[in-house]
């Protein structure tokens, strides 16, 4: 574990709110001083009612009594209220800075980790931490104070019979010595299957309709139950490991208390201590009891929340691997020329256990001028994805470079970059939102933000949106529900595709972007996007390849390479891989209108 690292990022978090910690930990020093004097009120009452029986020291030393709990419960309330305060605001501040860190993230990341153990970093890792930062510095601090003070007063009263009270604590001091490392390292382990379970869930609710259309409602029942009772085992080791250090922690106590009653009974009868001195030790020892047993519940949420830091940390300690570095310049528009050189890449994979890699791309160059429309044909698996994918830099190249208007595009700004360059890719995401906020969402920050309502019905209408909006009871205030669970795939695709039209961008690039609808409506589609992108450079991915024949050229790809580049007509002379696949796909639609 990187502690050093983690202890600075929590003391960051923490001294934030220094004040607060301050005041409440000095709150919670006069809610526990209250407390410690009280034993010492009833020693002098005693004392005072030994020398002469007169009720009116009855009511002077109650109303003390009185007055010490109700001013020390003011204190007590404010040392809670500042202390677990500050670690309502301490969360607040890590999950915003973990969905910032998240959102920062390149996308090897996301591949190498699961949604649902994210998910469960940022919210029951948290809620621990916080518990950990709030309840645990309060106790911590309540039982520490507690401990010295008692201890000095009861050394003070009895020095012996404060000796025969210590015997059972080198035994609590052992036993949490040995359960520490054990508590961290259970703890650890529950909050990654907490992840994987987490993560197992959203998957099948995401995935819900695949699981119910392969009646696989079974099977992933039981791969479930798997999960859930390897975590289930993990939480009852945990629960044994509780439930054995707090009778113990409290049977310790007791035993301390019975040595106490014992040896402080006779030392009173022999005349060693007054009475007034044993009832204030009692007092003392009962002070140290609630604290005592604690020490096992406290020590356990320390290592919990020390166990869940770790894993939040895991994740603010990765650096995107994509990000504007020291050689990136300051661009601030592209115009769209672009230039792919000698480009390769690859996917990382596992082959019999060892890291092996699968070539997806081979020397790939590449010139495309400014406001040219380009269509990328291929079969499935010929590398047209990874391609758009490197151009946004959503994927980091490995080998070779591209080029937009003679910059290396690794120095131009990735925000500058991605705002230039108008994405819709192959899976349509949309938010649980309504269609206007889903179509409108890329515009905040590019200039068109008082221009919404004009825009989005202008991009709907280019992506044959319109005719589907007006039959919506709410039109364009229509919920679509999560991922657009309430529309068709067709209605989808149509509403990505017009978020991204609706962009001032100056490259276009659309992966696949109408593959759930019709030929004829694609092809309607198409007709109009190369009219609102006169002067835009265009890189439109797709299967059907009778509908780009107008193409000002066509990148032909297989096996990772690009075989053939020309224009339809120059494409169809050559009798090679473009012919094949445009006769299969004539004879597909004829078949399809049969």
């Amino acid at each position: 574990m990187n502690f050093k690292t983690n202890y600075s990022r929590l003391r960051d978090y923490i001294l934030h709110y220094k004040w607060w910690f301050m005041g409440g930990i000095l709150s919670s020093v006069i809610f526990d001083s209250t407390s410690l004097i009280i034993p010492w009120i009833l020693k002098l009452s005693i004392e005072s009612l030994k020398k002469k029986l007169d009720f009116k020291y009855v009511t002077y030393y109650v109303s003390i009594i009185v007055s010490l709990a109700l001013f020390g419960s003011l204190f007590r309330v404010i040392s809670r209220y500042l202390i677990f305060g500050a670690s309502r605001y301490i969360e607040n501040d890590v999950r915003e800075d973990l969905f910032s860190h998240l959102l920062k993230q390149s996308s090897s990341f996301y591949q190498k980790r699961k949604t649902g153990d994210i998910i469960s970093r940022a919210t029951n890792d948290l809620t621990t931490v916080r518990m950990f930062i709030g309840f645990g510095m309060l106790t911590v601090v309540s039982t520490c104070f507690t401990y010295i003070f008692a201890a000095t007063a009861m050394i003070t009263l009895s020095l012996k019979l404060t000796l025969f009270a210590l015997l059972p604590y080198p035994i609590i001091f052992f036993i949490v010595k040995i359960v520490t490392p054990v508590m961290f390292r259970v703890s650890k382990k529950l909050q990654e299957q907490l992840g994987d379970v987490s993560s197992r869930v959203q998957e099948n609710v995401s995935g819900i309709h695949v699981v119910k259309s392969y009646v696989q409602e079974e099977n992933e029942e039981n791969s479930f139950l798997e999960l859930n009772i390897d975590y289930f085992r993990n939480k009852m080791k945990m629960v044994r490991i509780m439930g054995t250090l707090f009778p113990l922690m409290g049977t310790l106590g007791g035993i301390g208390t019975l040595i106490i009653l014992w040896q402080g009974g006779r030392m009173v009868i022999l005349g060693e201590i007054s009475l007034g001195d044993f009832v204030a030790f009692n007092g003392y020892l009962a002070l140290l009891i609630w604290p005592s047993i604690a020490l096992g519940w406290i020590f356990t949420l320390i290592q919990r929340g020390l166990a869940s830091f770790e894993r939040i940390c895991e994740i603010l300690r990765e650096n995107p691997t994509i990000a504007d570095n020291p050689e990136t310049l300051p661009v601030e528009k592209i115009s769209g020329e672009l230039e792919l050189r000698d480009l390769n890449f690859s996917y990382p994979a596992k082959q019999n256990g060892n890291n092996s890699s699968i070539e997806v791309l081979k020397n790939i160059n590449l010139k495309i001028s400014k406001g040219e429309f380009i269509a990328v044909v291929g079969r499935t698996g010929a590398g047209k994805s990874t391609l758009a994918k490197l151009i946004l830099r959503l994927l980091e190249i490995e080998e070779g470079r591209i080029f937009i208007d003679g910059i290396d595009i690794t120095k131009i700004p990735l925000n500058v970059l991605r705002k230039s360059i108008g994405y819709v890719p192959q899976e349509s995401f949309l938010f649980n939102a309504t269609i206007r906020e889903n179509i409108a969402y890329g515009i905040e920050g590019n200039g068109l933000e008082g221009n919404n309502d004009h825009t989005v019905e202008e991009a709907s209408a280019i992506a044959d949106l319109s005719k589907d909006v007006e039959n919506f009871p709410k039109r364009f205030e229509t919920l679509i529900g999560e991922r657009g669970i309430n529309i068709s795939g067709g209605q989808k695709q149509r509403i990505s595709l017009a978020r991204t039209i609706i962009l001032p961008a100056s490259v276009l690039v659309f992966d696949d972007p109408l593959s759930s609808v019709d030929a004829d409506t694609e092809k309607a589609i198409l007709e109009r996007i190369k009219e609102m992108a006169r002067g835009i450079t265009t890189i439109f991915i797709t299967h059907r390849i009778p509908s780009i024949k107008d193409a000002d050229r066509i990148i032909v790809m297989e096996n990772g390479e690009i075989r053939e580049i020309g224009t339809h007509e120059e494409l169809m002379a050559l009798s090679g891989t473009y012919y094949d696949l445009y006769n299969q796909q004539l004879l597909i639609e004829e078949l399809e209108e049969v």
